[in-house]
């Protein structure tokens, strides 16, 4: 753990990419479950063709959802746990929106509306009431979604990180009191060594059952002779991820964002 004050970039770069190298190091052979999600995520994206115009704009999000995997993933192995979780709060932005458009496909003008020059005021009023907080309509026709229950509430949790929430920033304050100078830590540095693993439990979590989502409505169905391949890794990572949870158990303690 590097606990010096930030002085300039350079340093701030340099303590970035010594944490990286010491989360590698902690995670032993645990990283390998970054890693073998990593490999379900890319056997989606290399299937083709996708030739059904109502499945592009969800395919796509799940494009957003694998780059964000990666933000989320980097940015905690530097220690900055508050941005993975911001990162993991917009993947599931896009996986609502995704599951949405999957199972109303005639929304898709109303969701791409946004792009129009000319605002219509009707489709502007329905992307309001559905789009603006997607978490919230998932939410309040969870059993319309089933695959997304439990989502919901971690993207509360996340938000939390998402905003200058009391609760979300004041973990990183500092003060010094001989000096009278306020400070502001640059890391999320993890007291127990047991804290580290199950936020990273919880991430893993996460992006697990965002994948699963897709795989299930999406790309099993066009996986062709790849499916039973791709279901025997699906069944040996749930193996080797439920080990980890089991070691490092996490909770969550969602707040309502209704925003």
């Amino acid at each position: 753990m590097n606990t010096n004050i930030i002085t300039d970039i350079v340093q701030f770069l340099g303590i970035e990419e010594s944490n990286m190298i010491g989360s590698v190091a902690n995670l032993g052979n645990d990283f390998f479950l970054i890693h073998n999600l990593d490999l379900l995520y890319r056997s989606c994206t290399e299937l083709r063709p996708i030739d059904d115009r109502s499945l592009k704009m969800p395919i796509f999000l799940y494009l957003i959802v694998n780059a964000e995997y990666y933000n989320s993933i980097s940015s905690y192995l530097k220690l900055h746990k508050s941005i993975s979780f911001k990162c993991m709060r917009a993947a599931l932005d896009a996986t609502f929106t995704s599951y949405y458009l999957l199972k109303y496909p005639e929304k898709q003008i109303v969701y791409l509306s946004k792009l129009d020059d000319e605002i219509n005021i009707e489709m502007a009023k329905e992307w309001n009431k559905t789009f603006r907080n997607i978490k919230q309509t998932i939410n309040k026709n969870i059993e319309d979604f089933p695959l997304a229950k439990g989502l919901p509430e971690i993207h509360e949790f996340c938000s939390i990180y998402s905003h200058s929430d009391a609760l979300g920033i004041l973990h990183r304050y500092q003060e010094d009191k001989g000096s009278r100078m306020l400070l502001a830590k640059y890391f999320d540095y993890e007291e127990k060594h047991e804290d580290f693993h199950k936020w990273m439990a919880c991430v893993l979590v996460t992006y697990f059952n965002i994948w699963l989502l897709y795989w299930r409505e999406v790309f099993v169905h066009i996986a062709g002779d790849k499916v039973n391949d791709i279901e025997s890794k699906i069944i040996e990572f749930q193996n080797n991820l439920k080990g980890y949870t089991e070691k490092y158990p996490f909770e969550i303690q969602a707040m309502d964002d209704s925003e």
